[in-house]
């Protein structure tokens, strides 16, 4: 977006008259955009443009030039906007030899509350396997497994965020 602000930028500057240097085909120094300089201006509080203590004024800078606000920002391409996590979980076969079921919860919370678990499924001696959304902010995850018995305790995983793996995945043996 701001490749294209630039651009339009000089191409009205050139239809004015103040692109080229003259006939002789030099061009104007104030009037050539480097795109790829980022410049960044901190902003106060309430929205105005703090200007740093060692900043010169500069004699050519137009105020359409400048822009301000969220537009200001400069972001890569290959950056989605997305802060979603995939997660593949994967329950081995025979982990269970009877009836159970499997709660993937955040850590620390009760999986009493559905709003804090992101996997409730029955689980036999057959396995299971999910692919499941986590919000970023979600990085620390417990699997328990409870049984149709009362007389099994209920076994415990958990689960963090590894920030060096491209494709996240827990497998549970």
């Amino acid at each position: 977006m701001n490749k294209f602000i630039i651009t339009l930028m000089t191409f009205t500057l050139t239809a004015c008259g103040g692109g080229s240097g003259g006939a002789d085909g030099q061009s104007n120094s104030s009037a050539s955009v480097d795109s790829n300089t980022v410049t960044s201006t901190p902003t106060k509080a309430n929205g105005d443009t703090a200007i740093p203590e060692n900043a010169q004024a500069s004699d050519n800078t137009s105020e359409t030039s400048q822009v301000e606000g969220i537009g200001s920002i400069e972001v890569d391409q290959s950056f989605d906007f997305r802060s979603n996590v995939s997660l593949q979980v994967t329950l081995g076969e025979n982990l269970v030899s009877e009836r159970a079921f499997v709660n993937i919860c955040k850590q620390g919370e009760s999986i009493t509350n559905a709003d804090n678990c992101f996997l409730r499924a029955p689980l036999d001696s057959s396995g299971f396997s999910a692919q499941i959304q986590l919000p970023h902010a979600e990085q620390k995850l417990k699997a328990e497994i409870w049984f149709y018995s009362t007389t099994k305790e209920p076994l415990v995983y958990s689960w963090e965020l590894d920030a060096s793996q491209q494709d996240q995945s827990w497998l549970i043996n």
